[in-house]
């Protein structure tokens, strides 16, 4: 995940870049496009940054070829104060 840390001792370590997941999800696209996907699915299950990082690579993948298929977003509900079900805030 890109927003909370492996490392208890380090609560500002990550043990991978934003890049990193923008390049595997990338990869990912790619391959279910080619293997004839209808639409995408994100989710942001518990981590809005890798949605963030998901959706970014998905446009960045259909700038480069010239494609556009549908793209569904679950979000994420946030209670009251603001804060999804892992305590990111908006």
């Amino acid at each position: 995940t890109l927003s909370v840390s492996p490392s208890v001792e380090n609560p500002a370590f990550r043990g991978i870049t934003y890049d990193e997941v923008v390049d595997a999800y990338y990869k990912q696209a790619e391959a279910l496009y080619d293997g004839g996907v209808d639409l995408y699915l994100v989710e942001t299950i518990f981590d809005t940054l890798n949605a963030k990082a998901a959706i970014f690579a998905l446009e960045k993948f259909f700038a480069d070829k010239g494609v556009r298929i549908p793209v569904m977003i679950s979000g994420t509900i946030v209670d009251n104060s603001g804060r999804t079900l892992s305590g990111q805030t908006n």
